[in-house]
């Protein structure tokens, strides 16, 4: 995660698996660091206006 915020990547997608279930974790780079943005476990509904519109409910990830 360091590396990418060197290279000034401004956004980090975390998906976490846990047994069966997934959950996502949205960062965006912040004065050089990332700060997290969103979270969604499995039932809810990760959804983005930026960098590009995307709604994914982690539930449905296998």
């Amino acid at each position: 995660m360091q590396l990418y915020a060197i290279a000034r990547i401004p956004w980090y997608l975390l998906v976490e698996q846990d047994g069966e279930s997934h959950a996502l974790r949205l960062y965006r780079l912040d004065n050089g660091h990332y700060v997290e943005d969103q979270v969604a476990k499995a039932g809810e509904m990760l959804a983005l206006t930026e960098p590009f519109r995307w709604a994914l409910d982690p539930a449905t990830l296998r």
